[in-house]
């Protein structure tokens, strides 16, 4: 096997573990730009100082977007249309769904976010439908939900109807459908590119690369300079604006997170040496309901911080002490999460565990 292969016939360290680095990507952005917003608001020079990292963890989400497409394509390909939407809906919705009735009760008693308060945003929410509403995802995250169900909504269709012998209207329509849905909803590139990283590596055309653990450290940095410095919604418009780079800059992002992505999946990446460990397979494990938990947890932990008068003159030890205890908590709840809402009812229902062991990966 080339060097450049996908850890196809074993379990991919780097794939997973960063699924871990995605959501501790995000916790971090949220630490960092909620304690701007609501704590230190009044301290231009720390207000000013965490925005490339903030920028840098919030592109976490879309990491996750571009893994996805990468793991998701395969079970598309393996799965009925039936079955395929069977697992999937096992494997996000429990979890989803408990985290979106809390949010709504716990709203409902205070009415904290009016705006969400209303029995139209939850059902919206609940159906994935907020996307095309005037609504919003109520529970903290989820909004990126909502994508990853388009993706898979659309990539399965796509590939159901391209693969059978139907007409040729069919065929058309479900590539002109997921066009037209990246064109109005551009995040859909990153499922898009994680999807074509896959092909690429099926198709054996990367075979031969040279350099590839140097270019991989290239695109690395590249990727995290670029998405340091800048924040975009990934809006049609953004693309259309000008910039003083040859490609949009909103493209080069993309590009830049799927460049980095394309050589740290590979079966010998730098990546996968440093992620192979018990630490990122556990992080890459939970990294579903850390990304769905952890803001309950940063939430209630911030309010206490500040009733108690725990947030100091001194913000790095202050934001030391609050980033630990927010990340254990987090981690125990996100650990337990796990086993309750995302394995045990797939286990139930499938008779396998998500993760049957470390040595095959099942999406």
């Amino acid at each position: 096997m080339n060097s450049t292969s996908p850890q196809s016939s074993q379990f991919n360290y780097s794939v997973h573990g960063l699924r871990g680095v995605a959501s501790i990507m995000v916790l971090v952005a949220h630490i960092l730009g909620g304690t701007a917003e609501h704590i230190y608001n009044d301290r231009p020079g720390y207000v000013e100082g965490i925005v490339p990292f903030h920028n840098f963890g919030t592109s976490g989400v879309m990491l996750f977007f571009v893994i996805s497409g990468f793991v998701i394509l395969p079970s598309v390909m393996r799965y009925s249309p039936s079955e395929f939407a069977l697992r999937r809906l096992l494997r996000l919705y429990p979890l989803f769904l408990v985290s979106t009735l809390f949010f709504a009760v716990l709203n409902g008693a205070t009415n904290r976010y009016p705006e969400l308060n209303n029995l139209e945003s939850v059902l919206f929410s609940l159906t994935f439908l907020d996307l095309f509403t005037t609504t919003k995802q109520v529970a903290p995250n989820a909004w990126s939900l909502t994508y990853e169900v388009m993706f898979y909504t659309l990539a399965c269709m796509t590939y159901f109807f391209l693969t059978r012998k139907m007409n040729i209207v069919w065929k058309i329509a479900s590539l002109a459908i997921p066009v037209l849905f990246t064109y109005y909803y551009p995040k859909a590139l990153f499922f898009l590119s994680g999807a074509a990283i896959y092909w690429m590596y099926r198709s054996e055309i990367t075979n031969g690369l040279k350099y590839t653990k140097t270019l991989e450290a290239i695109s690395f940095f590249v990727w995290v300079y670029l998405a340091s410095t800048w924040d975009f919604k990934f809006r049609t418009y953004e693309f259309y604006e000008a910039y003083p780079t040859i490609i949009p800059a909103p493209a080069l992002l993309v590009l830049a997170t799927a460049t980095y992505f394309f050589f740290a999946a590979s079966r010998d990446s730098l990546t996968g040496k440093l992620l192979n460990n018990r630490i990122m397979f556990f992080f890459g494990t939970i990294s579903y309901s850390f990304y769905l938990v952890h803001p309950y947890i940063y939430f209630a932990t911030r309010q206490i911080f500040s009733s108690l008068g725990l947030f100091g003159d001194n913000i790095f030890v202050s934001l030391l002490i609050f980033g630990a205890v927010v990340f254990i908590l987090t981690s125990i709840f996100s650990h337990f999460s796990y086993l309750i809402l995302e394995r045990l009812p797939y286990q139930i229902f499938f008779g396998q565990k998500i993760y049957r062991n470390r040595r095959v990966q099942n999406a």
